[in-house]
């Protein structure tokens, strides 16, 4: 029904209106009349109207006023004409009941529905002076528990004018009864008790913000309250529409192409007037349709939904009110009785399961009392509430069994240190070899020994583990921080490396000859290990050599030369009587693969120890070495550091008639004397490369 059906309807019942309201429902509503006061009656004068204007139509006895309808929309001369003439023939002194109507403005300032065109009442109003006289006192209906009065001692008219001020008083107690009223309707809108009310409110629904009664309806807890609800909204008094863009245009025509003349932001109500080609005219323009949203039909597609809803959880409810396992397998594998249900509730009646489950597992375990138990709780329920409990269960378990195990369990369970100390000291203190789980004392190994100083005493530990070595351990041993693998022949043998571990085993030996000392070179499966002894050499002879440069040597140094001329001296040298003593010694108390035999080590060997070097290019003119007299160039070239960017630098001299073996000499204590370092600063390598070129 569009906006004008309500005075549609007010025009073709209006007696049926009024006969009902006084002699029922709203008669029992009037208050007694009590005086004004100013606080009351202007306590809402800055209250915004929902609209521009409202049409009240209301009535009246000589001390009772009460609001039949409002309306945005304007009534029609027709209308009003129709309405008051229910009025005709009635006497407000003698008790009558008048119907009229009165516009509320934003102003603040009230006037008369209708007047003709020199600005005259009807005659059938209240407000005209031929039909009411003076003396008469007036009132409003009343908020709950207030009561709200307005009284005049003259005329409504005075020289047949309307009394403004009088209208204004009229309007403003009706503007409270209308506030008060809608927070009325707010309360109890927003209350879980089904609303009802003292009085009738459903002509005041028109104001009542659309956002606010949707929100009401999806917070309602029960279908009674729903139902009360729906009960208050109709076409007649829950009518317009709310735009639902960002913005819509208002338009002089209804067509696309229409003027825009006007626009509107999202959640502004639209009153209509008409409705034509799918345009909705609000009195000053056409706003397309489907832009827009029908508060009446939006409102009672919220409540079916929420209805619907409600319903469900109802069901839900029911559903649920099982506190067995059993009875909530029977709901989950009944697809009918699912049926609707959403499915996070679905998924609640789930958990609410598995807790049963979680729960009745978790007692059976603890009744048990075992670490099978608790383990195959913990198995099952990798999410269960009680899982700290279980853990705390078994460690009490295995802390109770005063054993290696037991402390090494607890330990894997809790990673508290201080069971380290408990299993080593349950071994310790036993009277007796003992059992350990393998994978338990590995464990130990992995969180206690980590220096080659716990060696000896993890291997006081294994000594009265049954059924397990050192030599169990050996490779882990050996990769212990603090492991040695250079020794001397008197400090070899008592050392911890071969005392714990490298006696089990017998190593490939090998003798390696160098200049002032002899190595003894041994292989065991996963350590090499060298023992050094001292030598005597004695000063031979001096030789000179060349060699081929390889090309990762040139590619590393930076150099592209690709000879290496060098000079080297010659040695022979031999073991001391208390060197080759000691080396012997070792090798008789030492088990060993080798394939010489000891009685070689009192004999003496060459060794040589280069003196100097220089590097040179095949390119360059030949270099002699004999001793014929010329004069040589000689080239330094001085690197940077390895990957340092540097970039290589050189100085030269010339060194006049001179073999080419003293001008290398030469050239040499020059390198000497001032190297790279010195010359060019600390990026630059030692002494450089030297070259050496004829003249």
């Amino acid at each position: 029904m569009k906006i004008s059906g309500i005075f549609r309807k007010a025009i073709f019942t209006i007696t049926t209106i009024l006969i009902a309201s006084c002699s029922s429902n709203n008669a029992s509503q009037m208050k007694n009349l009590s005086s004004l006061s100013t606080k009351t009656q202007f306590q809402y004068a800055n209250e915004k109207l929902p609209h521009k204007e409202l049409q009240v139509i209301f009535q009246l006895t000589k001390d009772k006023i009460d609001v039949v309808d409002i309306s945005a929309k304007k009534i029609s001369r027709q209308a009003l004409v129709k309405l008051l003439k229910q009025n005709e023939g009635k006497n407000i002194a003698n008790g009558d009941t008048f119907i009229d109507c009165v516009v509320l403005t934003h102003t603040n300032r009230s006037k008369p529905c209708f007047t003709d065109a020199k600005k005259n009442i009807p005659e059938n109003s209240v407000f005209h002076d031929s039909e009411v006289s003076g003396g008469m006192v007036l009132m409003t209906v009343l908020v709950p528990y207030i009561v709200v009065g307005a009284a005049s001692d003259g005329d409504f008219y005075v020289n047949n004018k309307i009394d403004n001020e009088l209208l204004n008083r009229v309007g403003a107690t009706i503007k409270s009864d209308i506030f008060t009223t809608k927070n009325e309707i707010h309360d109890a809108l927003t209350n879980n008790a089904i609303t009802t009310f003292t009085k009738n409110v459903k002509p005041y629904m028109s104001l009542i913000d659309h956002d606010f009664l949707i929100k009401a309806i999806n917070s309602a807890q029960s279908i009674e309250k729903l139902e009360s609800i729906k009960r208050l909204l109709s076409d007649d008094n829950y009518y317009g529409f709310v735009v639902k863009s960002p913005v819509v245009n208002q338009r002089n025509r209804p067509s696309t192409k229409g003027k825009i003349i006007n626009k509107h932001k999202k959640g502004t109500l639209i009153i209509s007037e008409k409705i034509e080609d799918g345009w909705v005219y609000n009195g000053e323009g056409w706003i397309y349709k489907k832009i827009l949203l029908s508060r009446l039909a939006d409102a009672q597609k919220a409540i079916s939904y929420r209805e619907n809803n409600l319903r469900l959880n109802q069901r839900y409810a029911g559903l649920v009110s099982g506190s067995s396992v059993a009875s909530i397998n029977k709901v989950l594998n009944n697809k009918e009785h699912l049926a609707g249900i959403p499915q996070d509730k679905i998924n609640k009646l789930k958990a609410k399961r598995y807790a049963l489950l979680d729960e009745a597992d978790f007692k059976a375990a603890k009744q048990k009392n075992t670490v099978a138990g608790f383990d195959r709780y913990l198995a099952q329920h990798k999410k269960g509430a009680y899982r700290n409990e279980a853990l705390l269960a078994k460690k009490a378990i295995f802390v109770s069994q005063a054993s290696f195990d037991g402390y090494m369990n607890a330990f894997a369970l809790t990673k508290k240190r201080s069971f380290l100390a408990l299993a080593k000291n349950a071994i310790v203190n036993s009277n007796e070899s003992v059992h350990v789980n393998r994978q338990l004392l590995d464990t130990y190994f992995e969180a206690q020994i980590k220096h080659k100083n716990s060696i000896s005493e993890f291997a006081g530990l294994l000594d009265k583990i049954n059924d397990a070595s050192i030599n169990d351990y050996s490779k882990k041993l050996l990769k212990l921080s603090g492991i040695n693998t250079s020794f001397r022949t008197d400090n070899y043998l008592e050392s911890i490396e071969y005392q714990y571990i490298l006696q089990y085993f017998t190593p490939q030996l090998n003798v390696n000859y160098h200049h002032k000392y002899l190595n003894l070179d041994l292989t065991y499966p996963d350590i090499n290990i060298r023992i050094k002894e001292d030598a005597n050499c004695d000063f031979k002879e001096t030789k000179n050599g060349v060699r081929n440069r390889g090309f990762l040597e040139s590619l590393v140094t930076l150099n592209g030369d690709d000879k290496v001329a060098y000079t080297y001296d010659v040695f022979n040298c031999k073991l001391g009587r208390n060197e080759l003593t000691s080396v012997k010694k070792l090798l008789h108390d030492l088990p060993y693969y080798a394939d010489f035999s000891a009685s070689t080590l009192s004999k003496s060997w060459e060794a040589t120890e280069t003196t100097s070097s220089y590097t040179y290019s095949t390119e360059t003119k030949s270099t002699s070495f004999s001793s014929q007299l010329a004069d040589w160039k000689y080239t330094v070239k001085c690197t940077g550091t390895t990957f340092s960017g540097t970039p290589p630098r050189t100085y030269s001299g010339l060194i006049i008639n001179s073999t080419h073996s003293d001008a290398y000499l030469t050239a040499q204590k020059v390198q000497s004397d001032m190297d790279c370092n010195d010359r060019f600063g600390s990026r630059y390598i030692g002494e450089g490369y030297l070259d050496m070129e004829i003249q």
